[in-house]
């Protein structure tokens, strides 16, 4: 006998359908939480030569790497050889899009979009000099940060964009000429976090700010802060306060309320597991050795990923997840200072 659906039933999975098509037909899950207690390092290998200029970013699959060095922009499968995609000057920024696939170069104040095959290669005409460029986690919008001259002093615009420039729009001007240092997403990407800074790099105050409409919410800061990062979730901050004769570094939720920290030193790279769980960071020791460390967000446990001494050195290192959560890349190529990038795989004990 033939099946029969009812017309509530046909309607929710017309709905599903639409809902899945919307997005790609993709539907992805977030990697499951686990402890540092439940991760093993399998191994830490060196996969770029050439000294980088930029920290590395992680194609959405975390198959590869791109990265700026030698005057170019590099895709770097992990499983094959680097190659060229971009002539660039100095390329410190970049970012790569999960929805399209595409990466974004800042570079010399332009805006560049293109294929991680090197195709389909635009320029972006904006209003201004680029400084940062940040692709949505789910959507063809990109944050991008300008500066113009505004009566001999340089003035700081925050504007969205997609993928050829087509789609301008300002967001956000700050009244009193602050420095926009950093802009990141919120997961549902339409809020993003601008963090304002009186010399560029220490960071003073921080918004939570809509993209479609203003509806912008202060975040409380302990004070001046070396660096914010949103955690994936959106719920909390990991945030690097300055302690001499190092730094701290202090996981609270937006509202400022659960403080907990879970390091001091010289602390640097800080950033969120894709699972919101855990902090991966690097310290770096007056004489030249490195850590890169993992801890719980919880403060339950901690796992040395890599210890070593800095071929090139520098104050500073980045390190950065990738997608699943199962790898790190990290190295003195913050985008002040340059290097090589290594890769460390962790797995499940």
């Amino acid at each position: 006998m033939p099946s029969v659906r009812s017309p509530a039933r046909g309607r929710a999975v017309a709905l599903t359908l639409a809902a899945a098509l919307a997005v790609g037909c993709e539907v992805s899950r977030p990697p499951a939480p686990e402890s540092t207690r439940q991760l093993r390092v399998v191994d830490v290998r060196r996969v770029a030569d050439r000294p980088a200029r930029s920290p590395a970013v992680w194609s959405p699959d975390g198959a590869a790497l791109a990265y700026a060095a030698g005057g170019q922009i590099w895709v770097h499968p992990l499983d094959g050889p680097p190659r060229p995609v971009l002539t660039v000057r100095t390329g410190r920024s970049l970012s790569w899009s999960g929805p399209l696939g595409l990466l974004a170069v800042v570079d010399e104040g332009a805006v560049w979009t293109l294929r991680p095959d090197g195709t389909a290669r635009r320029r972006l005409a904006l209003p201004g000099r680029a400084v940062r460029a940040a692709w949505a986690p789910g959507s063809d919008r990109m944050a991008v940060v300008l500066q113009r001259q505004d009566g001999g002093r340089v003035a700081d615009e925050l504007w969205l964009t997609n993928r050829d420039g087509g789609f301008r729009r300002q967001v956000f001007l700050p009244a009193d000429g602050r420095r926009i240092a950093d802009v990141q997403w919120f997961p549902d990407s339409l809020y993003l976090l601008v963090a304002f800074s009186p010399d560029g790099r220490t960071i003073t105050e921080a918004w939570r700010v809509r993209i479609a409409y203003p509806d912008r919410r202060r975040i409380p800061l302990e004070g001046p802060a070396g660096a914010l990062v949103l955690s994936p979730s959106g719920r909390h901050l990991a945030v690097v306060l300055p302690d001499a004769p190092g730094a701290r570094l202090v996981v609270r939720r937006l509202d400022g309320t659960g403080r907990l920290t879970l390091a001091a030193g010289r602390l640097s790279g800080v950033g969120w597991s894709p699972q919101s769980d855990k902090v991966a960071y690097a310290d770096v020791s007056p004489d030249g050795r490195a850590e890169v460390l993992v801890a719980d967000a919880d403060g339950s446990g901690r796992l040395v990923v890599a210890a070593f001494a800095l071929e090139i050195p520098g104050p500073a290192l980045s390190v950065v997840w990738s997608p699943s959560g199962r790898a790190l890349a990290f190295g003195t190529n913050t985008g002040d200072t340059v290097g090589p990038i290594w890769v460390a795989r962790l797995a499940r004990r």
